[in-house]
């Protein structure tokens, strides 16, 4: 299978923007919530016989928390901030305990998250449904701080893909939406070369590039 397969899957002759946005949420992670619980049991934990009290999070949940990055870096948050990640809400609620180890994430990409989870708390963000109601990014995601957060100069490449992981890993959903949302128009209509480069696929041999012009002859017909 050559990369030209994958790089006609999302082309936009062969998918809808719509069923891209889809495709790529489609991957989300979230409500396999002992996958994650028991990925975080294999982080220093309290010892089996501590005893934690009962606690019910909710929406006025103001103690203030722990994240730890998989580099040791902390960060202090709110536990209601906090609770729109899955992971966090899932860690936290039934306990008194303020730690939470996420353990797939580095420090400079859970900075960002942190930044985004702080801010929802104050200004939640506008659902993203389908079909997208709107022909471009700014239309469709009209709050100026979240198109700030993952513009072109604000982000790079490799770090909006950071927190594609990242919102998967925490079950983080209007951070996922977002990401995706922002993927998704950095793909339409962009050529085979480009999107090849977005999705940081290998370059093909010349042997692979023959075979595919051959097989996909519409991809290469710019060049």
């Amino acid at each position: 299978m050559d990369q030209a397969w994958y790089q006609n899957f999302v082309s936009d002759e062969s998918i809808s923007r719509e069923m891209l946005f889809e495709l790529l949420t489609a991957a989300n992670p979230r409500g396999d919530r002992q996958r994650r619980l028991l990925s975080q049991q294999t982080s220093t934990s309290a010892p089996r016989n501590t005893h934690y009290t009962y606690h019910t999070m909710d929406d006025d949940d103001n103690r203030i928390v722990k994240l730890t990055s998989k580099d040791g870096k902390d960060f202090e948050i709110t536990a209601k901030a906090a609770q729109l990640s899955d992971l966090a809400k899932d860690t936290l609620e039934g306990s008194d305990k303020v730690d939470v180890d996420i353990l797939r994430v580095d420090s400079s990409c859970l900075e960002m998250v942190i930044e985004f989870l702080k801010h929802h708390d104050i200004e939640a963000m506008k659902e993203i449904g389908t079909p997208l109601k709107g022909s471009t990014f700014e239309e469709i995601m009209d709050q100026a701080w979240y198109q700030n957060f993952v513009s072109d100069e604000s982000i790079s490449r490799e770090m909006l893909f950071e927190l594609l992981t990242a919102a998967n890993y925490m079950g983080i959903k209007p951070l996922l939406d977002l990401v995706c949302l922002k993927i998704t128009f950095q793909l339409t209509g962009k050529s085979a070369e480009e999107i090849r480069t977005i999705l940081n696929l290998p370059e093909m041999t010349p042997e692979e590039e023959d075979r595919a012009k051959k097989e996909h002859k519409w991809i290469f017909e710019d060049n």
